[in-house]
């Protein structure tokens, strides 16, 4: 037998956070205010996680297109500034 077991968890927010809660929950037809916080959650897990491995991804094929051998010292690069 699978026995869901759920936490509560008590948070202590500003005044418009339950507001902008509602709003989430409205516009992404979410059921409850329990509904709209896991999808929160998973939103950002999704998004920043993904993010983060593109960007990392990015800057390892730029920092392999850099010709290390042409390139001004630190000093020489600054010294325009």
């Amino acid at each position: 037998m699978y026995l869901n077991t759920m936490k509560t968890i008590l948070l202590k927010v500003a005044d418009k956070i339950p507001q902008e809660l509602d709003l989430i929950k409205e516009s992404e037809g979410l059921g409850n205010r329990t509904s709209t916080f896991t999808f929160l959650i998973k939103y950002y897990f999704l998004t920043k996680k993904n993010s983060l491995d593109a960007s990392i991804d990015t800057f390892e094929k730029l920092l392999g297109k850099i010709d290390t051998i042409k390139l001004k010292s630190p000093k020489q690069q600054l010294k325009d500034i």
